[in-house]
C-alpha cells in the first residue's frame, strides 16, 4: 500500500473508533430548573413552640377541698392572635377546658392561663396546654405535675369554706345537718348518725377521711325498705332514723331508742297521730305509731338506747321530722 493510501486507512479507523465511543458513553443532558426531573425545593420547617405549665395555689402538692387553682403557662416565641387548648383533667375526666388567649409576657414569651371550678373530688388532678401551631411556629405542648386533694378533719366551732363544702356533702348523702360555713351541733349530729352508719366510733367530730369519703360520693344509708315510697326506717343496732323516699334517704338522724327492759317494738306500722309542742312528759313535737311509741324530740339523746320504747331525736330537729311525717305514712322499726 501506497504512503498515502495508508494514511486515508488509518484517518478511517479513528472517526470509526471514535463513533464506536460515542454511542457507547453518550453526552448527559443538562438537567434544567422546572424539570420534572428534578423535586422542587421546599421551604425548612418552622420551629417548634417552646411551652411550660405550673399550677398556682397549691400547697405541697395539694389544694384544699373546695378552692380554685390558677393553670398558668409561656409560649416561646409569642406571636399575633395566639391561642392555646388548656385542659384540667381527675384521671380520664375533664374537670376544665377552654381554648385561652396569649397575652404579650417578658422576653419574647407569651403567657396565658386557666381558672379552675372549686376542687372536691378525690384523685389526681393534673394539667395539660397545647398549641397547634401555624406556618410561623410548629405545635408544641406542656403538662403540669400531678396534685391531689387536701381534707381537713372538722369539729364544733370551726368555720370557714370547707366547713360549707362539708355541711353540703354531708346533706348531699341524706344526713340532717345544717347549711352554710359553721359547724354547729346539728353538724356534729349530722356526723354522729354518719358515724354510726358507718360502724365507727360514736363521737361528733369529722375526721379527714370522713370528709374524703363524702367528696367520694359514698355514705348514705342503705335504705332496707325501698319500695314503701316516702316513708321512715329506724335502725336499732345503728341509733338511727331515716326519712326515705324509695330507695333514697333523705334524712338521716341520730336517735335514741328503748332499752333492754322497755325496748322499742320491732314491725311494719303506719304514722297515726301528730301532737305538736310539748306534752306532760316532755316530748316535743310528736309523731304516734304504735300505741304510745312516737318519735318526738327530748332533752336527752345519748348514743345508746335510753327511752322507754320511743324514738328520741334532740330537740332542735324534731319540728323537721315532725313536718316531714304524714299521717298514713308508713314506718319500719327493725
Amino acid at each position: 500500500m501506497t504512503r498515502r493510501g495508508r494514511a486515508a486507512a488509518v484517518y478511517v479507523t479513528s472517526v470509526l473508533a471514535l463513533g464506536a465511543c460515542t454511542v457507547a458513553a453518550p453526552v448527559a443532558a443538562a438537567q434544567l430548573p422546572g424539570d420534572p426531573g428534578v423535586p422542587p425545593t421546599e421551604p425548612p420547617a418552622p420551629p417548634d413552640a417552646q411551652l411550660t405549665l405550673d399550677v398556682d395555689g397549691l400547697k405541697n402538692g395539694r389544694v384544699m377541698v373546695g378552692h380554685r387553682v390558677r393553670v398558668v403557662g409561656t409560649i416561646n416565641p409569642a406571636l399575633a392572635d395566639q391561642k392555646v387548648e388548656v385542659t384540667l383533667s381527675r384521671a380520664d375526666n375533664d374537670v376544665a377546658k377552654e381554648v385561652v388567649d396569649v397575652k404579650e409576657g417578658k422576653d419574647g414569651k407569651g403567657e396565658f392561663e386557666l381558672q379552675s371550678p372549686k376542687l372536691i373530688e378525690p384523685g389526681d388532678y393534673k394539667a395539660r396546654a397545647v398549641y397547634a401551631g401555624s406556618d410561623q411556629l410548629g405545635g408544641g405542648s406542656a403538662e403540669s405535675n400531678a396534685f391531689s386533694i387536701r381534707y381537713p378533719g372538722l369539729k364544733k366551732g370551726n368555720k370557714g369554706a370547707e366547713v360549707a363544702v362539708f355541711n353540703n356533702l354531708l346533706a348531699k348523702q341524706g344526713y340532717a345537718t345544717s347549711h352554710g360555713k359553721k359547724y354547729t351541733q346539728i353538724t356534729a349530729w349530722g356526723v354522729l348518725a354518719f358515724r354510726k352508719v358507718q360502724g365507727m366510733t360514736r363521737v361528733q367530730s369529722a375526721t379527714s377521711s370522713i370528709f374524703k369519703t363524702l367528696a367520694e360520693g359514698k355514705g348514705a344509708y342503705e335504705v332496707q325498705h325501698p319500695g314503701a315510697g316516702r316513708h321512715a326506717e329506724v335502725n336499732l343496732a345503728k341509733q338511727v332514723l331515716v326519712l326515705a323516699d324509695g330507695d333514697k334517704p333523705q334524712l338521716t338522724f341520730h336517735i335514741s331508742s328503748g332499752t333492754i327492759a322497755t325496748p322499742s317494738d320491732q314491725g311494719g306500722y303506719t304514722f297515726y297521730r301528730k301532737d305538736a309542742g310539748y306534752n306532760s312528759l316532755g316530748m316535743y313535737y310528736s309523731v304516734y305509731y304504735n300505741r304510745g311509741e312516737a318519735t318526738h324530740g327530748y332533752k336527752s339523746v345519748p348514743t345508746q338506747p335510753a327511752s322507754h320504747g320511743c324514738i328520741r331525736i334532740p330537740i332542735p330537729q324534731a319540728i323537721q321530722v315532725y313536718n316531714w311525717i304524714q299521717v298514713g305514712m308508713p314506718m319500719f322499726v327493725y
